[in-house]
């Protein structure tokens, strides 16, 4: 009977024991499925907050100035985050999130002079193609932009450029050999008001100067479309996201003909 007394305390002891351990294990798989799911909303949250940097540039009329700083943006997060970063400081290598790129579509347009387009010129340099990729850790493009324009600018001066750019309707005329005397005497006179570097002695002189195809022409226009950049406005017209990761690894933009 004792015997039996004691086989039945220590089966209790035993199922006790069981219990227990199984409320330890329940706990234990409710604890790390809590982390787990813990883990992973946080895991979203930071990749909601990442998104929505870029996610406000998803829209239409995006000012080119405003595209210079997504494109800075974009550099500098695939030199730190992403697999093209090579630096000595940069994590991209250990984070080896994929890189980043943008891509806009600039729809060149015509010299004004050329009578085959009236509509603002905007990056008719041959040194761009229609679509631009910005896409490595280094914006060529806009240390380009403004090497020309510093250039141009110490060539005929920012104020003189300003001038030009502003009256280019009454200086840069389309036929100027099949001008009356005193309209090119009136053209060389708006010039030399804007210009002060570069002066045109003579009326004569006018054609060769700032006819069509003239050196300083084209340095003007040139000198006004990357000014033009910053007010030209581009659609959205693509987004694209990592698979694996859920971040922003692309967009698309294309420029709509609009400035302000």
């Amino acid at each position: 009977m004792e015997n039996a007394s004691k086989a039945l305390i220590m089966a209790g002891s035993v199922l006790i024991a069981l219990m227990i351990i199984g409320a330890l294990m329940l706990m234990f798989g409710n604890l790390t499925s809590y982390q787990e799911t813990d883990t992973q909303g946080t895991r979203s949250a930071q990749i909601t907050e990442f998104n929505q940097q870029f996610e406000t540039y998803n829209r239409n009329n995006v000012r080119g100035s405003d595209l210079y700083s997504l494109l800075n943006k974009v550099i500098d997060y695939n030199r730190r985050q992403s697999s093209a970063g090579t630096g000595a400081t940069d994590r991209g290598q250990e984070l080896q999130f994929t890189p980043m790129e943008i891509t806009f579509t600039i729809n060149r347009r015509k010299l004004v002079a050329d009578g085959e387009d009236k509509s603002p010129r905007l990056f008719v340099d041959s040194q761009f193609s229609d679509t631009i990729t910005v896409s490595k850790t280094d914006n060529s493009f806009e240390k380009y932009v403004e090497e020309k324009i510093n250039d141009l600018e110490d060539d005929y001066g920012q104020d003189s450029l300003a001038n030009l750019t502003t009256g280019l309707t009454k200086i840069f005329v389309d036929n100027i050999t099949g001008l009356k005397p005193e309209k090119k005497e009136e053209i060389r006179q708006n010039f030399n008001a804007a210009s002060r570097k570069v002066q045109i002695k003579s009326s004569d002189d006018l054609d060769k100067m700032i006819g069509v195809g003239s050196d300083i022409r084209e340095d003007v226009y040139t000198y006004y479309e990357y000014i033009q950049f910053k007010r030209a406005h581009f659609d959205c017209t693509d987004i694209e996201y990592d698979g694996n990761t859920g971040r922003v690894i692309g967009m698309e933009f294309e420029f709509n003909g609009k400035f302000n």
